[in-house]
């Protein structure tokens, strides 16, 4: 299944007053900038190397680019500085926000993105990772965290969209069955203590020789333990074999629940600067109802 991309912008076409923060907090002129492909977020996300030598990781948006994304900088800048230092999360150097443009500069880790389909040796290095990380951030080390169950209520829930608009769902689909199994999702989600990073995908992870580092937290919140597992296996099903998820009916209504979201989303007009995340929504959420219904038989 291929990842959906935002449109990347060169790091020498941001503005100058971004640029000039970029090399007064690296104490030297950028003199390469190669620009990293991959993730939903439009804007700027470059590997930077300085005269002086020092590298660092980029990542810049402004509201003109998409309205939205600036938020979500924020929002991944907090969740960065409540996790501290992680062998499992990247470091935060320093964070600049004008009120339109917001940047961060992570360590640049050098490192690859997991094999795309998925090979089992990653997989079972990030899966093991992951476990690792949760015992970390269980419970969660920040207190005002958003709870998942709440701030995605409304996508948890939109196989009554799906409904309401009539849209057209495979054949095999109970759309209010479904419905009713999401709803059981959303319950089971928001008993969770554990700070998710809650959009894992091979994209969001870099693999070193003796780290596996999660990136891109700009969606975190609390919720169980086994959600960003549900998530991370979703990309991972069909390539690789993967240990069993318990049976349960917060489980399986989260994945459904998820599939709704998915589904839904992959009928609107793309959002400004991500042209391709329609088709991998769609595609994403097939693989969803495919697990679902694996589940229920």
């Amino acid at each position: 299944m291929a990842h959906a991309a935002g449109v990347r912008l060169p790091y020498f076409e941001l503005p100058s007053a971004v640029r000039a923060w970029v090399e007064r907090t690296l104490g030297s002129v950028v003199v390469s900038a190669s620009t990293q492909q991959g993730g939903f977020s439009p804007g700027t996300a470059a590997r930077l190397v300085t005269a002086s030598g020092r590298r660092a990781f980029l990542k810049a948006v402004g509201t003109s680019l998409n309205p939205k994304t600036p938020t979500l900088f924020r929002q991944e800048i907090t969740a960065m500085r409540a996790i501290g230092p992680l062998p499992m999360a990247p470091e935060l150097y320093e964070v600049y926000d004008d009120g339109d443009w917001v940047a961060m500069l992570f360590e640049d880790i050098s490192g690859r993105l997991p094999a795309h389909p998925w090979v089992q040796p990653d997989a079972d290095r990030v899966l093991d990772a992951l476990a690792e990380l949760t015992d970390v951030l269980d419970p969660s080390p920040w207190p005002d965290a958003p709870v998942v169950a709440v701030r995605s209520r409304d996508f948890l829930s939109r196989w009554e969209n799906v409904l309401a608009d009539n849209l057209a769902v495979p054949s095999w689909v109970d759309v209010e069955a479904l419905a009713e199994h999401a709803r059981t999702g959303l319950r089971a989600l928001a008993e969770g203590t554990a700070l998710a990073h809650y959009d894992l995908r091979a994209d969001n992870i870099i693999l070193t020789d003796d780290r596996v580092v999660f990136i891109d937290w700009a969606h975190p919140g609390v919720a169980p333990r086994w959600a960003d597992t549900v998530i991370l296996q979703a990309e991972m099903r069909g390539s690789v074999t993967l240990p069993e998820l318990p049976d349960d009916p917060g489980i399986t209504g989260f994945i459904t629940a998820l599939a709704g979201g998915l589904w839904w989303g992959s009928a609107q007009p793309a959002p400004p600067g991500i042209p391709t995340m329609r088709t991998w929504q769609r595609e994403s959420a097939l693989v969803h109802l495919d697990w679902v219904r694996e589940r229920l038989r």
